[in-house]
């Protein structure tokens, strides 16, 4: 087993449930545990390092010329509950390997090298993302509310304040991760150069009919809210798969009022999501939706927006340059977007290009247990991150 490898295994395993996954969430002591084991093995290829204010892991490699930008690599080292060992962690320890194989080549590069290890970038209470929220300054930790939110993790505002970066100084950054899709592992291909990160549009949908008693109500007379909603759910599930065969709809949460066995619900409450990269097919398909809820009887309809993340393209310079290097080395790759949102959204959206290396899941197994991705597959991708890096190093952006 490689160095990687070996690395990829001992700190992703740090959280191990008895069925097998993996549950190590923000903040928790298993986190803290991950941390402190690369923190050491950084520190052991001669890094600078630290935990910032927020939790995150920082290591920095420094280079020969002061006045070069950093090349930042990074991802993040919490996981789901009952998640799996590569989501997040792939992307952490690659970057090791990237700067352990710097140390082993007796190289020094002429850009700095950063590396990290995002805090609770995994949804929860705080946002998705908040680790690299906090880097690139995009929380603000005075709203309404999230003070007392940053206290139940020993977090507070000035620390969220204190997290940030100028990240002005930063050349580019690179995120090296698993598909989480089963795009790559069906097409027997070895790395998929990411195009951008997916739109993520949310909505809170609430049905709304009439409570009722179970047995004396008819049917002919009924309002069941739960009834509307699922026609709802229904309806635009297929309609999803009409509209376009990469947009992607969920609904993982539904609350039914008042929620009795013999009482007819009157209030059905469920979270609408939808993924695309054209955000012209997302306004769309919202559209379409609120058009079927108007041609469901006895049930009211409300919409509320409660999250708008909209697609981030990776920067073409660094799509051009990863693709170019999986030629050369004669990798099967393709260029693919990401279903899935990662640290890299906020470093683009305040400005930082990005660029992304994915390798297969097998199965398009992710966010469990049974997440895999071959050994030979951990190894390819962090070689392309290793070869981008020279070359950036070398030619810049």
């Amino acid at each position: 087993m490689s160095r990687l490898n070996e690395l990829l295994q001992q700190a992703g395993n740090i959280g191990r449930n008895e069925d097998g996954s993996i549950t190590r969430l923000g903040f928790s002591e298993g986190y803290f545990q991950a941390l402190e084991l690369l923190k050491a093995r950084m520190k052991e290829i001669g890094m600078q390092v630290e935990t910032d204010p927020v939790g995150n892991l920082h290591g920095v490699l420094p280079g020969s010329d002061p006045e070069a930008k950093a090349i930042v690599i990074g991802s993040h080292l919490d996981t789901v509950i009952k998640g799996g060992v590569y989501d997040g962690m792939l992307g952490v320890t690659g970057a090791m390997e990237v700067a352990a194989r710097l140390k082993d080549e007796g190289r020094t590069l002429r850009h700095p090298l950063e590396i990290w290890g995002f805090n609770m970038e995994e949804s929860s209470i705080l946002g998705g993302t908040f680790g690299s929220r906090c880097v690139t300054g995009m929380i603000d930790p005075d709203l309404p509310g999230y003070p007392e939110k940053l206290a139940k993790f020993d977090c507070s505002p000035e620390k969220v304040k204190a997290a940030k970066r100028d990240i002005s100084k930063y050349e580019c950054y690179l995120e090296y991760h698993i598909e989480q899709g089963d795009k790559l592992d069906n097409a027997d291909l070895d790395v998929g150069v990411v195009s951008g990160i997916v739109s993520v549009i949310r909505y809170e949908v609430t049905a709304k009919g009439m409570s009722n008693h179970a047995g004396t109500t008819m049917m002919v007379n009924r309002k069941d809210a739960l009834v509307g909603m699922a026609k709802l759910i229904v309806a635009a599930e297929q309609r999803a798969r009409e509209l376009s065969d990469t947009l992607v709809f969920t609904v993982g949460k539904i609350a039914v009022s008042p929620g009795q066995e013999n009482v007819i619900p009157g209030q059905a409450v469920a979270t609408f999501e939808m993924r695309h990269m054209d955000r012209a097919v997302t306004d769309q398909f919202y559209t379409d939706i609120q058009a079927l809820a108007k041609e469901i009887p006895n049930c009211e309809f409300e919409f509320v927006n409660t999250i708008a993340k909209y697609s981030t393209p990776c920067d073409l310079r660094l799509i051009k340059l990863i693709d170019g290097v999986c030629t050369e080395k004669g990798i099967g790759h393709v260029i693919m977007p990401s279903g899935a949102g990662h640290d890299a959204n906020p470093m683009a959206h305040e400005g930082v290009p990005i660029g992304m290396i994915f390798v297969p899941s097998v199965k398009g197994v992710s966010h469990q247990g049974d997440e895999y991705t071959k050994p030979e597959h951990v190894d390819i991708g962090a070689d392309v991150l290793y070869q981008t890096v020279l070359k950036l190093d070398e030619n810049g952006l």
